[in-house]
């Protein structure tokens, strides 16, 4: 070999050494320029405590004859109150409701219009469908009597007795049957 190929070969293996040796210094990352990340996450929301709500009742005023009507625009007038005064008054209701009485399983005793009983059940089912279609409570009991097995009519129940003899005269004009007021019984099963 030549002296000119042997000097270029040494040459070019120191070259690789020393690239070997400093390369991995010069790009080993310190100092470098690192793109700055920025969050998806939006910043937390500032959210104001509101105070406290407090209740105010309004005071309600029965209905009553009014004598004067200066002195109801002065009534209409608010007074100032201490914040711990409440103002309530108080009035009888204007109805009055009759208490159901109750029977023996604690139940309220009702009241039914017996409209008609049919030895054909197929009658009695026509009334009911008649009576339902019409916007009445209407309902069937099998009954059994000296005459055999009977299917009644019924429409009802009520527990008020007047209501029940209001819609017995209603039933009359309607349908043109005179029922019979009877006591509401559950039926066994």
């Amino acid at each position: 070999m030549n002296q000119g190929t042997k000097q270029r070969i040494v040459g070019t293996v120191v070259l690789l050494a020393l690239a070997l040796i400093f390369l991995p210094i010069i790009f080993d990352g310190q100092g470098s320029y690192q793109t700055q990340l920025s969050s998806r996450v939006p910043a937390e929301p500032i959210i104001p405590i509101l105070p406290e709500p407090t209740q105010d009742r309004p005071v309600i005023v029965a209905d009553s004859i009014e004598a004067d009507p200066e002195e109801s625009a002065e009534a209409a007038i608010p007074e100032e109150t201490n914040e711990d005064t409440v103002q309530v008054t108080t009035s009888e209701p204007a109805f009055t409701r009759e208490i159901p009485q109750l029977d023996a399983a604690g139940l309220p005793q009702g009241w039914s219009v017996r409209l008609g009983s049919f030895a054909q059940e197929e009658n009695a089912n026509n009334l009911m469908d008649r009576l339902q279609a019409s916007g009445y409570k209407a309902y069937t009991r099998n009954i059994r009597n000296t005459q055999g097995s009977l299917t009644s009519v019924f429409v009802g129940p009520w527990l008020d007795r007047n209501l029940v003899d209001q819609y017995k005269e209603e039933l009359q004009d309607q349908f043109r049957l005179a029922g019979d007021i009877v006591r509401f019984e559950i039926e066994q099963l």
